[in-house]
């Protein structure tokens, strides 16, 4: 086998987009090799900002082989079976007739010449670049080819000579060389394998593989850790960005001046990672250290000094804007902002963001009003504590520093609340209202969050905004999953369908669907279908308790319940049995009384008061107000279960369908009541799909 090596030299790629196009572009080329049967073995694929790089062992010759294409029918008109044979080079006369599935077919056996692999690179190398799909691409100068970024060069060589590689659409041929480091080393190299290859970049300043930059990056940070007692805080996306960004990495460590240590964590954090992708740094304590740490694309002859000063600069120009903000934030108390709100529109039809905080604090009231009824634990101090926060959500919104760093939304507003001795709960609550429903454990902060996505999903179906298909502008979705978990996290019993209605009800929206409740609720309950089947309940179970359910913690804890009975060796014949009363009465259409006289047999006389006291224990429960809805229904479960013995010994032991019309009749009315009794706790649905 011979070495193919090619490299495509492009502008600048985004970072984002590198990990993507490697593998596509890999893919591209491969799944032209297979196409024209050229064999091929140890592929590798690098990419790095400037480069797109591909290598593999080909063999140089494609033997002879004989291809047999499938036609049209012999039925088809004779203008498509022509097509098919000009296609192919062929007559009628050389094509052969197959019968697959009692409809006949044309074939041809197409033979296909011995060719040289190097005569069928240059289209194969052509047409991958095409085909890579950016999600974002370009043309330049006069030339309409798009591309992520402006191709300037490309290298194709296969077994020690250059490969012929036209893109006419932007004048350009592949050549036997490319070039080094933009800045570092830009003279030519040559090369005629991936090995030669890697080892003349790394002399030229070019690292080619990602891997092997990322650990150059992070054996960097372990020294500069050791060195000034301090830890690196990485994040895997930002570390992957920065690979992506970089040929020669070089790490160097930047100083941040005490002053603006003052500021809170996040302000500091936010300019570094987000603006100006820097890794902040840690104390041995945990606290946030003077220092940065960046990853230059540049070797300098002083050691990096004129690299980090220039970035010292530039980050502390963000710090320095950041601390004016911050003080100036701190000039008018939190709660001030209130006023600027209603110039900040928040959606057309929905009104300022005064509006939404207006009708936020009313359904915090009414998740309050829901969650008092049924949860110990809350008081009026809560009700309080939530209103307040519910007052101050928003009114980071307009101040200076989220205007300019608009990632610490809420977690400055936690911040002001805190300086300015707003309840240590009601800061909590602003800041965590943004943060993801798993990351958020108190209770007041539960609770916002609770009814900011409550009222969000509500006004937006009510103006006619839900979600469509794969559409989700205003993250509906991840509201209503937030809601769910929220509540189990929580362990909130609430009337969920009450708490819609009444936000439903306080909108002063003009023209508002009448049936958005409706429509909250089962997109809601859609929701937590998905959630209790990537839990593990099977979709029966998962479908059967959200059906006209509102109450979202009875319908989890229903379905742990039910699984894991349906589950059991118990409930596996309590299904099959249920299944098989329900065949029986398939088509009868009995409403008889049982007359218990007509009894022959013991199993009979037991499965009757086996199905009668399970009936008056389930009844018995429904009509109990003190016991709780989850317990409620695993005793009525437990009811239920007792039966099971006696329906097996019944079906063991009866012939239903009795010679007397009589005792058939009564044994019909039997199965009749035994079937009441499963209906009557709802589960004929989940028992019908699951038998």
């Amino acid at each position: 086998m011979n070495d193919f090596l090619l490299e495509v030299l492009v502008e600048e790629i985004p970072s984002r987009l590198q990990s993507g196009a490697i593998k596509e572009f890999e893919n591209a080329v491969t799944s032209r090799f297979n196409a024209q049967r050229i064999s091929y073995d140890s592929v590798k694929t690098f990419i790095s900002p400037r480069r797109i790089v591909f290598s593999a062992k080909l063999n140089a010759k494609i033997d002879a082989f004989t291809e047999e294409k499938k036609g049209p029918q012999t039925t088809a008109p004779a203008e498509i079976i022509e097509k098919f044979l000009k296609a192919n080079n062929i007559s009628r006369e050389q094509c052969i007739e197959k019968t697959i599935d009692k409809k006949t077919f044309v074939f041809a056996n197409v033979e296909h010449e011995a060719k040289n692999t190097a005569d069928l690179l240059g289209d194969i190398v052509r047409e991958s670049i095409a085909a890579i799909s950016w999600q974002k691409s370009m043309h330049w100068g006069k030339h309409q080819f798009h591309f992520v970024r402006p191709i300037r060069n490309i290298m194709a060589m296969f077994g020690g000579k250059q490969v012929n590689v036209t893109l006419p659409e932007i004048d350009l041929k592949s050549c036997d060389y490319t070039f080094g480091h933009r800045f570092l080393s830009p003279q030519k190299i040559q090369a005629t394998d991936i090995d030669s290859y890697v080892s003349s970049m790394r002399r030229a300043f070019v690292i080619v593989s990602q891997e092997e930059r990322k650990k150059i990056i992070l054996d960097s940070f372990k020294k500069i850790e050791n060195e000034n007692n301090i830890s690196v805080e990485v994040t895997e996306s930002l570390l992957n960005e920065v690979v992506g960004l970089v040929e020669y990495p070089v790490v160097l460590l930047g100083h941040v001046p005490e002053k603006f240590m003052k500021l809170p964590e996040e302000a500091i954090i936010t300019p570094m990672r987000t603006h100006q992708r820097y890794f902040p740094t840690r104390t041995a304590d945990g606290k946030l250290a003077p220092f940065f740490v960046f990853v230059a694309n540049n070797v300098a002859t002083d050691k990096g000094a004129t690299i980090i000063r220039g970035n010292e600069r530039v980050l502390n120009a963000r710090l320095a804007d950041a601390y004016f903000f911050f003080e100036t934030d701190l000039q008018k108390p939190l709660e001030s902002h209130l006023e600027d709100l209603k110039k900040i529109t928040f959606q057309e039809k929905l009104g300022t963001l005064y509006e939404r905080t207006k009708s936020l604090s009313k359904v915090c009231d009414f998740v309050y009003e829901e969650i008092s009824k049924y949860n110990a634990g809350f008081s009026a101090t809560t009700a309080a504590l939530l209103r307040r926060a519910a007052t101050l959500a928003k009114c980071d919104l307009p101040t200076t520093m989220v205007c300019e760093f608009t990632e610490l939304q809420g977690i400055m507003g936690g911040h002001y609340a805190r300086i300015q001795e707003e309840n240590p709960a009601v800061c909590d609550a602003i800041r965590d209202q943004y943060k993801a429903a798993d990351d958020i454990t108190a209770p007041v902060s539960a609770l916002l969050a609770l009814a900011d996505k409550v009222e969000i999903i509500t006004s937006f179906f009510a103006i006619g905004k839900e979600p469509t298909g794969s559409k989700d502008p205003f993250a509906l979705r991840r509201a209503a999953i937030g809601i769910l978990k929220i509540i189990k996290s929580q362990n909130l019993t609430i009337d969920l369908r009450n708490i819609v209605q009444k936000t439903f009800n306080q909108l002063t929206v003009k023209d508002l669907k009448p049936d958005t409740v409706n429509n909250v609720m089962l997109f809601i309950m859609d929701r937590l279908k998905v959630l209790l089947k990537d839990s593990g309940i099977s979709h029966a179970v998962a479908k059967a308790v959200t059906v006209g359910e509102s109450d979202i913690l009875n319908a989890y804890r229903k379905a742990e319940t039910l699984n894991e009975v349906l589950n059991s060796e118990v409930g596996e014949k309590l299904v099959s049995e249920y299944k098989r009363a329900k065949n029986i009465m398939q088509g009868t259409s009995t409403a008889a009384d049982i007359d218990s006289a007509l009894f022959s047999e013991q199993c009979e006389i037991d499965l009757f008061e086996a199905i009668s006291t399970a009936g008056k224990k389930i009844e018995n429960l429904n009509k109990d107000e003190s016991t709780e809805a989850c317990e409620k229904f695993k005793q009525q479960l437990s009811a239920l279960i007792e039966i099971e013995p006696k329906v097996s010994a019944f079906f063991e032991q009866v012939l239903v369908n009795a010679e007397d019309e009589k005792i058939k009749g009564n044994r019909f009315a039997l199965l009749n009541r035994l079937i009441s009794v499963f209906n009557s706790l709802k589960l004929q649905t989940i028992l019908d799909d699951l038998g």
